[in-house]
């Protein structure tokens, strides 16, 4: 008798007794492994409802002020606070790990660039995670000017293309191109600087950087 002869069905009714014995023998691990994932969903919850978001709301209100002082252009205050109101180097240290204390990463790295900081600059800029279109690639600038003014120009270059093709913006991204141009013919790459003086010319044509853009170009040609 061959062996297709000798295959008996296997009937539905014999599958579901099989897995009524499977989920019997091992009822505990199942009841066990889907509690602790309901613990780990609640534990997440709560952890999020009493210590995440209080924590980032005191981050928040501590931020505030330092921002206040940044926007009147109070770099040192801002940066080191009033003697009672925190500036973003506090927020950093007493809010660790929080929304607030990242932004304020960012914050530190303008105070410390416009103060003439670099090495501190650089680090804060360093710490800064972010990747919106305005603050990130606007951070991103800043420490290429950092790096430039410590010499380090191909830092600098790589720096300022990637933030204008984060921002792809009118209001940074050509600024980024033409500062890595005049870069790259300081170090007498010209072909390059050109590709870049061109890319303003067609992607941002309405650029105040592009209204001159034609002498730049043909002082290269």
């Amino acid at each position: 008798m061959s062996k297709k002869q000798t295959e008996q069905p296997i009937l539905a009714d014999e599958v579901l007794g099989k897995s009524e014995e499977f989920v019997i023998k091992y009822k505990k691990a199942i009841v066990g492994g889907i509690l602790a994932i309901i613990v780990c969903v609640l534990g997440f919850i709560l952890y999020s409802m009493y210590v995440t978001a209080p924590k980032e709301a005191a981050a928040n209100n501590a931020i505030f002020k330092a921002q206040q002082y940044f926007a009147q252009n109070d770099f040192e205050t801002a940066l080191n606070g009033d003697g009672v109101n925190a500036g973003f180097l506090k927020v950093i240290e007493d809010h660790s790990g929080t929304d607030a204390a990242n932004l304020a990463y960012a914050y530190a790295g303008f105070c410390n660039a416009q103060l003439g900081n670099i090495d501190e600059a650089i680090n804060n800029l360093e710490n800064f995670d972010g990747d919106d279109k305005i603050l990130a690639p606007k951070a991103m600038q800043t420490l290429a000017l950092c790096y430039a003014h410590k010499e380090n120009l191909d830092k600098a270059i790589s720096l300022l293309i990637d933030a204008a093709e984060i921002a792809q913006n009118t209001a940074i991204s050509p600024r980024c191109l033409m500062d890595a141009a005049a870069m790259y013919e300081q170090q007498g790459n010209s072909k390059e600087a050109k590709k870049l003086y061109e890319q303003i010319k067609k992607e941002y044509p309405n650029s105040p950087e592009a209204g001159n853009i034609d002498k730049f170009i043909n002082s290269i040609n």
